[in-house]
């Protein structure tokens, strides 16, 4: 692709910035213009190079949890719903396009109480799934994502399972205390064939699933739903079970394999060797290691997609805008948070809360208020998603941060300006910068031979937009 030439007349970039500390969210500021030139000496300069042309964004988003469907429906008036679905999701809110389902209870459950289709008194088995049914989602979730589609019908929908019905597995739980959690070889076949009810119930009610990941953290220890298989049995199991049963059934739903956090590199290089054309690419969770192993393993799977489905406000050590910059720069395609909506205590959740204590939802639901309160995260999702669009390109420019992982709860990326870059399917250019530093800081953007320079508050987030 040859470098564009610089246009005759000034160039205008727009300008939206969030900032903490003035309590300023997602706020037009002075359009600035593009000049022929170089940038000024002495300041740093982040390069837009869209010659170079990384991976496709497919979207930005959350996930409908069992807690967050149930606060939306039951709290919330038909009119502050509508509200907080056309803020989320509607052309002139976030304009998120991904939401993340699971199938079952995950940790948060508004009754406290996880659950499957499938549940039966200890020592009964159903393996022809005669008692499958999804009737406790039909009561909240699914109106939910049916209102989700009619505000936004281009929202991708996936689907995670945290668990089987406790009857298909070696400890009779919901839970993978100590591990114990194992998927019972003889109910392989069923458990595809419950994923596949579950997808075929929610189209029938106009819910269609796009994606699924078969297994949330598979190996994660929970006292809240969770299994236990290794990433090689796993990839056996949805190449020899899951993928033919969805074949059989005639569904075209893409999977995702790994759905574990930046932690399980050695993971994700096992499902490397083993790749096969039955997974679409592999989603990842923020927690316990760096971004950039991401990019490591986009040199193993140059042909997968690599998302993020998952990553918790309140509990990670960094931003949800630099979430958002460091995944795009690691060939992440989409970057979802956690919850969509919690209450101010940050649940409803499964006791005792060891999943994600101190976690909050993009939004906070006030049950007795009926009110809605958007978080900052929500915000700095928005400068992310009202501007780079679904079809964007990631191009190259350059940034001054590193990122590392030092100990769990403790990722470290240095403090500087931070930035990604992207062409939109319409030709114009975004570029989103986060300042993590504790001081202002003053940068200058170039682009085909012109610049425009910006000075950032600490702690503020930045979307620059121009066209050609």
């Amino acid at each position: 692709m040859a470098p564009a030439q610089a246009p005759a007349s000034p160039t205008t970039v727009s300008v939206v910035q969030s900032n903490p500390a003035a309590n300023s969210w997602l706020q037009p500021q002075p359009d600035l213009t593009l000049q022929a030139g170089a940038p000024p000496a002495g300041l740093p300069v982040i390069t837009v190079n869209d010659a170079s042309v990384f991976q496709t964004v497919q979207g930005f988003g959350g996930s409908m949890t069992d807690s967050s469907a149930w606060l939306i429906e039951h709290y919330l008036s038909p009119t502050a719903r509508a509200a907080l679905m056309s803020e989320l999701f509607g052309p002139t809110g976030l304009r998120l396009d991904f939401v993340r389902v699971p199938i079952g209870a995950s940790d948060f459950t508004a009754t406290g109480v996880p659950y499957t289709y499938d549940d039966l008194p200890p020592g009964q088995t159903d393996p022809t799934l005669q008692h499958f049914s999804i009737a406790h989602d039909q009561a909240y979730i699914v109106p939910a994502l049916k209102q989700v589609l009619q505000t936004n019908p281009n929202v991708q929908l996936m689907a995670s399972a945290w668990t089987a019905p406790a009857w298909m597995k070696g400890n009779d739980s919901l839970s993978n205390v100590r591990n114990t959690g194992t998927l019972i070889g003889r109910f392989y076949g069923t458990f595809a064939q419950y994923i596949v009810k579950f997808l075929q119930a929610y189209a029938a009610l106009g819910v269609p699933i796009g994606a699924i990941t078969p297994m949330n953290e598979p190996g994660n220890p929970t006292p809240y739903p969770g299994m236990n298989m290794s990433a090689i049995a796993l990839g056996n199991w949805t190449v020899r079970f899951l993928a033919p049963a969805l074949h059989a059934a005639h569904l075209t739903t893409q999977i995702y394999g790994l759905d574990f956090g930046w932690g399980s590199a050695a993971i994700a290089h096992q499902l490397a060797a083993g790749e096969t054309p039955e997974f679409s690419g592999v989603a990842w969770h923020c927690y316990y290691g760096s971004p950039d192993v991401m990019a490591t393993l986009h040199v193993e799977l140059p042909s997968e997609t690599e998302i993020v489905d998952e990553c918790a406000p309140g509990i990670t050590p960094f931003s949800t805008t630099e979430i958002v910059i460091s995944s795009l720069r690691n060939w992440a395609s989409t970057v979802a948070v956690w919850n969509l909506a919690l209450d101010p205590a940050g649940g409803p959740v499964q006791q005792p809360n060891r999943g994600c204590p101190g976690c909050f939802g993009l939004v906070t639901v006030v049950p007795k208020l009926g009110q809605v309160w958007p978080s900052k995260d929500f915000y700095e999702l928005g400068q992310a998603s009202t501007a780079i669009e679904p079809g964007a390109h990631v191009v190259a420019s350059n940034n001054f941060v590193t990122y590392d992982y030092l100990k769990p709860g403790i990722d470290f990326i240095s403090p500087n300006i931070d930035d990604v870059a992207a062409v939109n399917p319409d030709g114009s250019r975004v570029l989103l910068a986060f300042n993590n530093g504790p001081a202002a800081a003053g940068f200058a953007v170039a682009w085909h031979g012109q610049y425009f320079t910006y000075t950032l508050a600490p702690g503020a987030t930045v979307t620059f937009e121009w066209d050609r």
